[in-house]
């Protein structure tokens, strides 16, 4: 964790005294709090528990918070074994024009328009592929009015951890200027 906080200038705080008493192991495991700015942008990124289960599994998560008013929400997660009931249960199933990431990722949204818009960008689609171009990748990344947040099962920092957390930072803060952006232009317009 003091290295991802390294690499992307970020506050590293320990999550309890344990951490003071056996800093590396603590790091290993991901007991700190990684929190500052980012490319402008507030960036946290910190270990949790799944709800409900007392230990383990942990989640590795990366947060920015949006504030906005319009209420939306987007989802990009790897794609199931099972996606036929995916399509049956969810509705609101979305597939890109781009069939590299069809085929690795799922998005599901109520709001295609703005999907669109975040998507017509290369760099974008580029960094999508990047965090998912593993199959081991489990991480879903959730889009909506109050936050961008992805998460991932967590197991140990590795260094395929420590890449995919700072391309998914870069990724949240450029799907948070393009937000920002289209917000300013339907104020203006």
């Amino acid at each position: 964790m003091k290295q991802i906080a390294k690499d992307l200038n970020l506050k590293a705080t320990p999550d309890s005294t344990f951490c003071k008493i056996f800093p590396k192991i603590c790091n290993l495991f991901g007991k700190y709090t990684l929190s500052g700015e980012f490319q402008g942008k507030e960036i946290e990124i910190y270990t949790t528990k799944f709800p409900n289960i007392k230990q383990f599994p942990l989640r590795l998560a990366v947060k920015s918070n949006l504030g906005l008013v319009q209420s939306f929400r987007i989802i990009a997660r790897k794609k199931p074994f099972l996606i036929s009931l995916h399509k049956i249960f969810d509705k609101n199933i979305y597939f890109t024009s781009n069939p590299i990431l069809d085929s690795r990722l799922l998005f599901s949204t109520d709001s295609k328009d703005l999907l669109n818009l975040i998507l017509q960008y290369d760099e974008i689609q580029d960094q999508f592929y990047n965090i998912w171009k593993t199959r081991k990748c489990d991480g879903t990344l959730l889009i909506n009015n109050n936050f961008i947040i992805y998460h991932e099962p967590f197991r140990l920092v590795t260094k395929a951890t420590r890449e995919r957390i700072k391309n998914v930072t870069n990724l949240i803060c450029d799907i948070v200027d393009i937000i920002r952006l289209s917000q300013k232009n339907n104020k203006t317009s």
